[in-house]
């Protein structure tokens, strides 16, 4: 369902400037993904009993209740739920609204929230920010690690500004291709498997297996599912680097993306597979046309880093 931005928002003139009164919606977004009025408080500034008064104001202008309030913590009331998709929109869009204002009055000014696999954020993303940050400092950034399903989930929801993950032909916004990748296996050195030079996907057949990321829906699950291969799925981790030393450790084998896979050393060998399959990494946002001033400065930034950083080896590009 889409949602007429201007039929939830509250719009006051101050000092001959519209101000978009999205504060109070802020606050009770803060406090439902903190569960708690405390914890909200504490992050936005506030006093528990100052924001509670905010969420008390609310409530009244909309004339019902949002919030229960337990012991335990805060939680939408039934019609707190059926507004949150709608309140989601007004918050992204107020975004939006700031920083063409201030794109207007040539300010350098921003925030973005980027969604990211584990291991584009921590090869890709230190020196691009790095990068970013040296020219617009009055941008702040926000990195969510995820897999595919949260991070798909924050897109559609606008809660990320954009995604840096491979992609999926089911998502309805843009996709900027950055850099093609493949799948590869972990094998611990011991492992019989460790003497092939490249593995099919039915050596993984019964195989004692470190399933990453459960529920996600990850590169390795659609792998797995396309070749019809059941490992024996001994343990799991939403942890990349935690996969990797289990695997060091010799509990089983596991996958990942190529590029992420030269970050490590160790008792592991890393082997290609013998297919065709690749996988294309890039960036996902709803709209390059509706993109924020900073969205489109940033995507610059990516293209320039992501591919001049990495290069893949040999054995990621061959068959």
């Amino acid at each position: 369902m889409q949602y007429t931005v201007a039929k939830y928002a509250i719009l006051r003139v101050k000092n001959g400037r519209m101000d978009m009164d999205t504060e109070k919606y802020q606050a009770l977004l803060q406090a439902v993904e903190q569960g708690s009025i405390t914890a909200a408080a504490r992050d936005l500034g506030y006093s528990p009993s100052g924001l509670t008064r905010m969420l008390d104001s609310l409530e009244r202008d909309l004339g019902f209740s949002l919030l229960f309030r337990t012991s335990q913590g805060v939680q939408l009331t039934r019609e707190g739920n059926r507004l949150l998709p709608a309140i989601r929109e007004l918050l992204y869009w107020s975004r939006q609204i700031r920083e063409e204002s201030a794109g207007i009055l040539g300010l350098e000014q921003g925030e973005l929230f980027v969604g990211s696999y584990y291991s584009i954020a921590s090869c890709w993303l230190p020196e691009i920010l790095r990068a970013f940050q040296q020219d617009y400092p009055g941008i702040r950034v926000h990195v969510q690690e995820a897999g595919n399903q949260t991070l798909l989930e924050g897109l559609r929801e606008h809660r990320l500004s954009c995604c840096l993950f491979s992609r999926h032909r089911g998502y309805p916004g843009d996709w900027v291709p950055l850099y093609q990748d493949r799948l590869v296996a972990w094998v611990p050195e011991d492992h019989p498997l460790a003497k092939k030079k490249a593995l099919l996907p039915e050596d993984l057949e019964g195989q004692p297996f470190i399933e990453p990321l459960p529920q996600q829906e990850t590169d390795t699950d659609l792998f797995l599912a396309k070749y019809h291969i059941h490992p024996d799925f001994r343990f799991t981790s939403s942890n990349m680097y935690t996969c990797w030393t289990m695997v060091e450790a010799g509990l089983g084998i596991s996958m990942d993306n190529a590029f992420s896979s030269l970050r490590w050393s160790g008792r592991v060998k890393v082997l290609p597979f013998a297919t065709e399959d690749r996988l294309e990494l890039g960036m996902a946002l709803p709209s390059l046309d509706q993109a924020s001033p900073a969205l489109k400065k940033f995507l610059e930034y990516v293209k320039k880093g992501c591919c001049t950083q990495w290069a893949a080896p040999s054995w990621a590009s061959d068959s």
